[in-house]
């Protein structure tokens, strides 16, 4: 069993910007802040060679792929060919495009995710849905959007990667909504939230892992009692710099070691 220091990943899209204009730049200094992995989250531009390299070069693991909604129905191939590159088998449907986000969408988002996952677990895959945004409280057949599509069908199961300020801003407490994916959550998305402002006001309301409203704590202690293998840390948006945002994330996560 990993330590939880070497479960706790950066979500690259928190620093996509970065990423773009100096992709070793923003691994080195990741690595410096003591990150072990990163969970990627598309290539914004670099050779993907150069990454795995990078990756390599810094010692940090691939905690799960976040691909392109659309690849899943055009390129598995292409899926394929880059698990293999970054050694890492746990790919994640990142984002519902916007003009699918109906109940015909979700429907058909479910059906090729469970396509691509029976094709794809004899070799080992894990096929998962990031939790989806706005539309979490959507219903299909009277379930939530992430439900619906990960509820199992003939023994095939679609994972879920829950996100805790996406639950929390769809009026769900964390800590109790993540129970009901007990042993089928390898990947937690861990983001904070503090009250006082709108709900789409992501500026302001989004704040750093630990600093804010949400239970961490409770939410890694069930965490390491159910399975989790990695806690990602994402930042969407930073007011002090991001990559002062995920150190703050990623030392309060450490500093849980001894109480978890």
């Amino acid at each position: 069993m990993k330590n939880l220091k070497s479960k706790i990943a950066a979500q690259m899209y928190s620093v996509r910007k970065e990423f773009a204009e100096d992709a070793e730049g923003t691994l080195r200094r990741l690595q410096k802040i003591g990150f072990e992995a990163v969970q990627l989250d598309g290539m914004r531009g670099n050779d993907p060679l150069k990454v795995a390299a990078l990756l390599k070069k810094y010692n940090l693991q691939v905690a799960g792929m976040h691909i392109k909604h659309e690849r899943f129905f055009n390129d598995v191939d292409g899926i394929i060919e880059e698990a293999y590159l970054f050694g890492c088998k746990t790919i994640f449907d990142k984002y519902i495009d916007d003009d699918e986000q109906n109940e015909q969408g979700y429907r058909k988002t479910k059906a090729t995710l469970l396509e691509v996952a029976q094709k794809l677990s004899s070799l080992g895959f894990r096929v998962g849905l990031h939790n989806p945004e706005y539309d979490y409280n959507h219903l299909v057949d009277g379930r939530k959007v992430i439900d619906f599509i990960t509820d199992p069908v003939n023994g095939i199961c679609i994972y879920p990667e829950p996100d805790t300020y996406w639950m929390t801003i769809a009026g769900e407490n964390p800590v109790e909504s993540i129970k009901k994916y007990s042993g089928r959550a390898p990947i937690l998305h861990l983001k904070d939230y503090q009250s006082g402002y709108d709900l789409n006001d992501m500026g302001n309301n989004l704040i750093e892992v630990g600093s804010g409203e949400i239970d961490m704590k409770s939410v890694v202690q069930w965490g390491e009692e159910n399975g989790v293998e990695y806690y990602c840390v994402e930042q969407d948006y930073s007011r002090i710099g991001i990559f002062e945002s995920l150190k703050i994330g990623f030392d309060y996560l450490v500093s849980l070691e001894r109480e978890v």
